[in-house]
C-alpha cells in the first residue's frame, strides 16, 4: 500500500521542529518540496541562515545529525585553512646524502597528479615531471646512486580507512593514503583494439614495466566498449577483462599500492634515463628502461625505517599551493586530498606522523573554537572526505561553519572561491533547468543512500545565505534521483525567495 503523500509529509513536520519566526512562506514552501518529491521513509535535513544578520531562515530537522557525505569536505577544508592557513604549501624534496637518494614527502597528494600537471605553464606531463626531478639530480652533480630511501614518515602507515566499503577499495574515489603521493595513487590503463578475436593492447600511465597485468580482455568488432580491471588480491596484480572496439580516450582507473614505492621506483628508472648510475646499472641518456633493469633498481628503493631522520642536500622541490588543493577537494570533490589534508592537520598540530586518530580531533578543536561546545559535540568526523558512513553532521552546524568561513578576513574569499560554481566540477552538469539570478557557491555530497549540497547563494546586491539539504535513507534508482533534484528545487526556492526581496 502506497503512503498518502499528506501523511509523509506530516511525518517530516513531526520529526522537524519549527520554522523561524517571520520565514513561515519560505519554510513552507521547502516543506511542500519535501512532499512532492516523495520522499518516504528518509531523514531530511534542511537549514538556511541570512548572512547578513546572521539569523536563521528555515530550520526543518535542521539539528539532526545526518551522513553529510562529501559536504564533510567543507569542515575539512575550512579546518585547513584556520590551521594551516592560506598561503601553506605541500613540499615534496628530494635530496643526496654521499650515495643514498632521498624522496622527502609532505603528504602532497597533488604529486604527480595529471589534472594538476595540465594546469602547470606548459602543460607539464607525469614523464615530465620524473625527467625534471632527475635533470635536477644529474644537475647537480651526482653521477651514482646506490640507494633510494622514500620518507613517508610525515603520515602514519594506515592507508585505507577501516570504515570505507570494502568493496569500492580498488576505485579512484577511495585510493589509499601515503605521506608520499604519486598520480593521484591510481593507475590508468588505455586499452586499444588488436586483431578481431585476440587479447587487445593496452598502454599504462604512469609507465610501470614491473607492474603484472593479466590480459583476458578481448579486441570485439562489435562496437562494445566493455573493457574493465579488478584488482588480483592486494598488491599491485591487476586483470584486465571484457571487450575492446576502439582505442580509449578515457582511461579505466584502478587505485594503486604502495605508492610511495612506486614514486620511488618511477624515480630510479628517470634517473637511470638522465644517466645517473643506480644500484650498479647504467643506460645511455634517453635510452628506454626494459622491465628486468627497472626491477633490479628497483630493489634498492626503500622506505625509511620508522624514527630514522633523512638528512641531506636538497636538489629539487616540488611544491603545491594551498590554492590548488583547496580547488581538487571542493571543487572537483577528490577524497584523497581531503584525507591529506585532515592528516596533514594532525601532523602540524602534534608533530607527530598525521593519522586520521589525530587529524579528527584536531578538526574538532576547530570547530570547537569557531562555533561552540556543543557544535563539535553533535559532530561525528570519521574520516576527511565524508566516504565513511560514520560521519554525522547537522544541517545547522554546517550552515553556521560556512558563515564562519566566509567572514573571516584571513581566507574567506579563498574558501568561497573553492567551491563550485555550477557548469564546473562536480556542479558541471547541476542547475540547468532555470537560471539562477544569485551566484551559487557550493559542494555536493553522493555515498549510497545520501544526496546533499550545502553552499553560498549571493544575490546581486551581495547579501548571502548559507544553506545546508542533506538528505539521508535514499533507496537506490529513482529515489536516489529525486533526492538530488530536491537538493536542486530547495536551491531554486531559496533564489527566488532573494529575487523577491530585491523588489
Amino acid at each position: 500500500m502506497r503512503t498518502p503523500r499528506a501523511v509523509v509529509a506530516l511525518s517530516f513536520l513531526v520529526a522537524s521542529g519549527p520554522v523561524a519566526v517571520g520565514q513561515t512562506e519560505l519554510g513552507a514552501r521547502i516543506e511542500g518540496l519535501i512532499s512532492a518529491a516523495k520522499l518516504a521513509e528518509v531523514q531530511v535535513g534542511v537549514h538556511v541562515r541570512d548572512l547578513a544578520g546572521g539569523r536563521d531562515l528555515v530550520n526543518l530537522a535542521g539539528t539532526r545529525a545526518l551522513m553529510p557525505a562529501s559536504n564533510l569536505k567543507l569542515i575539512t577544508t575550512g579546518a585547513a585553512l584556520s590551521v594551516l592557513g592560506p598561503n601553506f604549501e605541500f613540499r615534496t624534496q628530494v635530496l643526496v646524502s654521499g650515495e643514498t637518494l632521498i624522496l622527502r614527502g609532505s603528504g602532497d597528494p597533488a604529486l604527480g597528479d595529471p589534472e594538476v600537471l595540465e594546469r602547470t605553464p606548459g602543460k607539464l606531463t607525469v614523464d615530465g615531471l620524473l625527467q625534471s626531478l632527475a635533470a635536477s639530480v644529474a644537475g647537480a652533480g651526482v653521477a651514482k646512486v646506490s640507494a633510494i630511501i622514500v620518507d613517508d614518515s610525515v603520515f602514519d602507515r594506515q592507508a585505507v580507512h577501516p570504515t570505507w566499503p570494502t568493496d569500492q577499495l580498488d576505485r579512484s574515489y577511495a585510493a589509499g593514503l601515503s605521506g608520499v603521493n604519486f598520480h593521484a595513487n591510481t593507475f590508468w590503463v588505455f586499452p586499444s583494439p588488436g586483431a578481431v578475436g585476440q587479447p587487445p593492447t593496452f598502454v599504462l600511465q604512469p609507465p610501470v614495466p614491473w607492474i603484472e597485468v593479466e590480459n583476458r580482455a578481448q579486441t570485439s568488432s562489435s562496437g562494445r566498449q566493455t573493457a574493465w580491471v579488478r584488482r588480483d588480491g592486494d598488491a599491485n596484480r591487476f586483470v584486465l577483462s571484457g571487450e575492446v572496439s576502439t582505442a580509449a580516450r578515457v582511461p579505466i582507473t584502478i587505485t594503486m599500492r604502495e605508492p610511495a614505492l612506486t614514486a620511488g621506483r618511477l624515480l630510479a628508472s628517470a634517473l637511470l634515463r638522465a644517466g645517473v648510475t643506480v644500484a650498479g646499472e647504467r643506460v645511455e641518456p634517453g635510452s628506454s628502461v626494459s622491465r628486468a633493469m627497472s626491477e633490479r633498481v628497483g630493489a634498492a628503493v626503500r622506505l625509511v625505517e620508522p624514527g630514522v631522520p633523512t638528512i641531506g642536500r636538497t636538489v629539487a622541490t616540488v611544491t603545491t599551493h594551498a590554492t590548488e588543493i583547496l580547488s581538487r577537494c571542493n571543487k572537483d570533490s577528490e577524497n584523497l586530498y581531503a584525507e591529506a589534508l585532515l592528516k596533514r592537520l594532525g601532523h602540524e598540530v602534534t608533530g607527530e606522523a598525521g593519522s586520521w586518530t589525530n587529524g579528527c580531533s584536531v578538526i574538532r578543536m576547530t570547530l570547537t573554537e569557531a562555533l561552540d561546545p556543543e557544535a563539535a559535540s553533535t559532530t561525528v568526523i570519521s574520516d576527511g572526505s565524508g566516504l565513511s558512513r560514520e560521519n554525522r553532521v547537522a544541517p545547522r552546524t554546517l550552515t553556521r561553519w560556512l558563515d564562519s568561513m566566509q567572514s573571516d578576513t584571513r581566507f574567506g574569499s579563498a574558501f568561497v572561491g573553492s567551491l563550485a560554481m555550477p557548469g564546473e566540477g562536480t556542479l558541471r552538469e547541476r542547475f540547468r533547468d532555470k537560471k539562477l539570478v544569485a551566484s551559487l557557491r557550493a559542494k555536493s555530497g553522493r555515498i549510497d543512500g545520501v544526496r546533499a549540497l550545502s553552499g553560498y547563494l549571493t544575490a546581486p546586491d551581495g547579501s548571502r545565505l548559507a544553506f545546508s539539504v542533506i538528505v539521508n535513507g535514499l533507496k537506490k534508482g529513482e529515489q536516489e534521483l529525486q533526492g538530488k533534484q530536491f537538493v536542486e528545487d530547495v536551491v531554486y526556492a531559496l533564489d527566488q525567495h532573494l529575487a523577491r526581496r530585491r523588489k
